[in-house]
């Protein structure tokens, strides 16, 4: 299985940060001792977690895809700019058919890389520089036009690290935005749709207000009633 080398990813992250910050000069290198939130003065952090990426596992030789695949930034902007860094962890997933699978590393396409530096680009201006990002289209950037793969949170380095935060399903889904989810039909409507508390209120106080007015009305007529018959006699 061919995965881009280092160099590949350097040379396109030098193409992308040249584009809005040529005046300044940045490096990007691997550190798979990087961890996540422990950070050096001066140093902040950018979390990717769902970038895609292909695996296959070097003992059963099972290939698998994932759109969860983590990956992890470190980015220190030099004050004087003479050679500003990012340090870069990509995390491992475990083959789910091997009883023995060992943590295989991921093999991204260069589409993908491509997205990921993008994000990662955004990052640096956002966080580095203090420009404005709009974070909206920064959430679609490794998501958008990939398939998601099966992803298992067992099986995940960064899910047993605490990184990637996940459901305990094989795969991952998202709530869909503006729904509640308590266990019952009316919970999993879209709030826009479910009643006020108002309407729901309404009805009982009519049926209770009509009640009043039907013994009120009966007594009235009993009243009237008696009335006529005590006059006859």
């Amino acid at each position: 299985m061919q995965t881009l080398t280092m160099d590949s990813w350097r040379e396109m992250f030098y193409e992308k940060i040249d584009e809005v910050k040529p005046q300044d000069k940045w490096d990007l290198t691997m550190h798979q001792d990087l961890d996540y939130n422990v950070l050096e003065p001066g140093w902040v952090q950018s979390v990717q977690e769902h970038a895609f990426a292909s695996f296959q596992c070097s003992r059963c030789h099972h290939s698998w895809s994932s759109a969860q695949v983590v990956v992890l930034f470190h980015m220190y902007l030099d004050p004087h700019r003479r050679k500003s860094r990012v340090k870069m962890r990509v995390f491992r997933q475990e083959c789910y058919e091997c009883s023995e699978g060992n943590l295989e590393k991921p093999h991204f396409q260069e589409e993908s890389v491509r997205r990921i530096l993008a994000h990662l680009v955004s990052s640096i201006r956002e966080k580095c520089y203090g420009e404005f990002v709009d974070h909206s289209q920064l959430a679609e950037v490794t998501v958008s036009g990939w398939p998601h793969g099966p992803h298992r949170s067992d099986h995940c380095e960064a899910c047993r690290l605490g990184i990637h935060q996940t459901p305990t399903h094989s795969k991952h889904h998202r709530k869909p935005k503006g729904t509640v989810h308590h266990g019952t039909s009316k919970d999993t409507m879209p709030l826009s749709q479910l009643p006020s508390n108002n309407l729901l209120e309404g009805p009982n106080c009519c049926s209770e207000f009509c009640c009043v007015l039907c013994v009120i009305f009966m007594f009235i007529f009993i009243y009237l009633m008696t009335s006529q018959s005590s006059f006859r006699f």
